[in-house]
């Protein structure tokens, strides 16, 4: 699984590309730093399976099918070639897609193969003849050369293990996926790969799952179960609340202590039969228990008798303890 995916957001607004798209474009646009070139009829393309877009993306879908046909959309982009051998896919990036991670001066991030060519027989030459150019880099100080956002462990590829590295160039910690991208619709937080439930991120019930799911794990330290009950269940909160709402309230939900929703572990029966209830309470930031309810009833009724007290005494009632009528 890569770990780290940047996302040139200007680009993928300018060429019209959604946020599978764009997540899947900058995947491939890194494909000549590590993936096998293979040379065809019409030229050196890089080799890459569906099922090595599903192993590296496992946010983006699960489905090879479904990362064959987000490849045919960044090829009638203009972005990508496509190709192919008998058991492989083959890609390649157009002139237009080299803009993606261009630098200031012009110069490619993630330079062409005939670019690393000419970049391997420098550091030949740099390496045969230190005293000419610089010494020689100590072992292990540049694993990763070419490509230093990629993680390919466990690949099928032939890939070399390779060092995560931040956008300074200094070394990352990897944590898992991490989805690096300025949209408000993107998750915060890491989504472990464990997590039940739909994968993919345009998907109508991702959001108000996700978020159920993580905090139903961080209460009861496991993940709630995920079925077609459940997914036709968070349909209907999407339904009656609306996408953008209903994953806040997911949340919220379990905050509240209540003893009957907590004797029945935050079901999902539970905040369907009163969701817009949980609405109200995320809207105020309150949580409605039964000690609450009878704190406000309580209330109600003080102030009931206090409004009552006061009319018996402006319409001249009995005594009570503050005033005696005249007789």
């Amino acid at each position: 699984m890569q770990y780290t995916v940047t996302i040139n957001q200007v680009k993928a607004l300018e060429w019209g590309l959604n946020s599978q798209q764009a997540l899947l474009f900058a995947f491939v646009y890194e494909c000549p730093s590590w993936a096998n070139p293979i040379k065809t009829d019409t030229g050196i393309y890089f080799a890459l399976s569906k099922a090595k877009i599903v192993e590296e993306l496992p946010l983006l879908t699960d489905k090879p099918d479904t990362a064959y046909r987000l490849l045919k959309a960044l090829r009638d982009a203009g972005l990508i070639e496509l190709s192919s051998t008998a058991n492989i896919t083959l890609v390649r990036l157009t002139e237009k897609a080299k803009e993606w991670n261009r630098k200031l001066d012009g110069s490619e991030k993630y330079p062409t193969s005939d670019a690393l060519a000419g970049r391997k027989k420098i550091r030949s030459t740099s390496e045969k003849s230190p005293s000419k150019v610089g010494k020689k880099s100590a072992q292990g100080s540049e694993k990763s050369p070419t490509n230093q956002d990629t993680n390919n462990q466990g690949t099928n590829q032939g890939t070399s293990n390779q060092d995560l590295r931040d956008a300074t160039g200094k070394p990352a910690q990897p944590h898992g996926l991490v989805l690096v991208v300025d949209r408000s619709d993107a998750p915060r937080v890491e989504i472990p790969a464990d997590m039940p439930g739909p994968k993919d991120q345009t998907c109508k019930t991702f959001k108000a799952w996700a978020n159920y799911a993580m905090a139903y794990r961080k209460r009861y330290s496991t993940w709630p179960v995920w079925n077609a009950k459940a997914g036709g269940q968070l349909g209907q909160l999407v339904d009656r609340l609306g996408i953008d709402v209903a994953h806040h309230v997911a949340a919220h939900y379990l905050k509240n202590s209540d003893s009957g929703v907590v004797r029945k572990c935050h079901s999902l029966n539970e905040l369907l039969a009163n969701a817009e209830s949980y609405h109200t309470q995320w809207v105020t930031n309150r949580q409605m228990n039964g000690t609450t309810a009878r704190q406000m009833e309580n209330t109600q009724a003080n102030l009931n008798a206090a409004e009552e007290a006061a009319r018996s005494i402006l319409e001249g009632g009995e005594s009570n303890a503050f005033l005696r009528r005249n007789r």
